[in-house]
């Protein structure tokens, strides 16, 4: 038996015993958040740090928990007294075998070992539960950092105990999660809310035909997310607009206008900031008008970059559901902003009443 295996084997035998603290952890395609918190609901650790980009998922969650231990240090807390720990990734998850597919920002995505590629890391049969095994033989939890998000607002958030819920968050891409009758609605493979590869027109249906098989981002996100909105602003410049509010907002220069500086310059009246921003806020509205005749939740919560601390967004999208639907939904800023994710997390752990 090798020295690391009796190591890992001899820690399990006398790790201490559980406490009733637990970790929730959202990893993005930026940045990561690990929340600490306990039983009675309370977060008590934050940290953030830029998400590791390697190809080797050994070297992944090596990085990921030695950012836990050393939250867990501030606590005085060691890994082994976790009730358990919450992970969501930007992919559709498998939380049984422990897998990750469509996860394009991800580049160590067990998808790719899956199929015997040997050069993301580890070999062809080995998961994410195989993997945390050699750090972590507690609860574990994995899940779609969308799905997490959409717990933590139902646990904690804007949809508190509500039973019939869409959580969308609109940043660098698009996701959604589906709480349906009370229960996490996740669908036959898992897949359900994947709203980034929804089809907004006969254009985008022949242009998914053509990325599919592939770890390209889904085409609507190419119409409605953060990256979307600065694509076209950029294009719009170089086709000569002046754009000289959302230039003004960027400190003068061109180059480094982005969505945030279109959302901005919408908000405060300017009409080629709006005009850049219309298409993606119709294509939006399209798309939760669908939802809400289809599905009939009680509450769209909204999330990600682009929502966030911008009304203009969320009442330009409000008004163009009302003029196409009359069934009734509130539509709402998410409560817990970007934490959203690691707190649902945490409720997986600690106790939410979705399943």
């Amino acid at each position: 038996m090798a020295m690391a295996d009796m190591y890992v084997q001899k820690q399990h035998r006398d790790e201490p015993k559980a406490s009733g603290w637990a970790a929730g952890i959202d990893v993005g395609g930026t940045k990561t958040l690990i929340c600490i918190g306990t039983a009675e609901q309370q977060v008590v650790v934050r940290h953030k740090f830029p998400t590791v980009h390697t190809n080797d998922a050994h070297f992944f969650f090596e990085s990921l928990f030695e950012e836990l231990e050393h939250c867990l240090k501030q606590e005085g807390l060691l890994l082994a007294q976790l009730k358990g720990i919450g992970i969501g990734f930007p992919g559709v998850v498998d939380n049984d075998s422990g897998t990750i597919t469509h996860a394009p920002a991800i580049p160590w995505s067990v998808q790719d070992r899956i199929h015997g590629d040997s050069t993301h890391g580890g070999n062809a049969h080995e998961s994410i539960r195989s993997i945390v095994a050699h750090r972590y033989s507690g609860r574990l939890v994995l899940d779609n950092d969308v799905n997490m998000a959409a717990l933590g607002e139902q646990w904690l958030g804007a949809a508190r105990g509500l039973r019939h819920v869409m959580m969308i968050t609109v940043g660098t891409g698009i996701g959604c999660g589906l709480i349906l009758n009370g229960e996490m609605y996740k669908g036959a493979a898992g897949g359900a809310g994947e709203m980034a590869y929804w089809i907004a027109g006969e254009e985008q249906a022949w242009q998914a035909a053509k990325q599919k098989g592939t770890d390209e981002f889904g085409v609507f996100e190419s119409l409605t997310s953060g990256t979307a909105i600065t694509r076209s602003v950029k294009s719009a410049l170089a086709s000569g607009i002046p754009g000289t509010h959302m230039i003004r907002l960027a400190g003068g220069n061109r180059d480094e206008v982005g969505a945030r500086h279109v959302l901005q310059a919408a908000s405060e009246g300017d009409v080629e900031a709006q005009m850049i921003l219309e298409p993606a806020l119709v294509h939006m509205a399209m798309a939760l008008t669908n939802v809400i005749s289809l599905l009939n939740p009680e509450m769209i919560v909204v999330g990600g970059g682009v929502a966030e601390g911008n009304t203009y967004y969320l009442d330009e999208i409000r008004q163009r559901v009302a003029l196409w639907t009359d069934i009734p939904c509130t539509i709402v800023p998410a409560g817990l902003g970007n934490e959203a994710g690691a707190i649902g997390a945490l409720a997986t752990i600690l106790g939410s009443s979705v399943r």
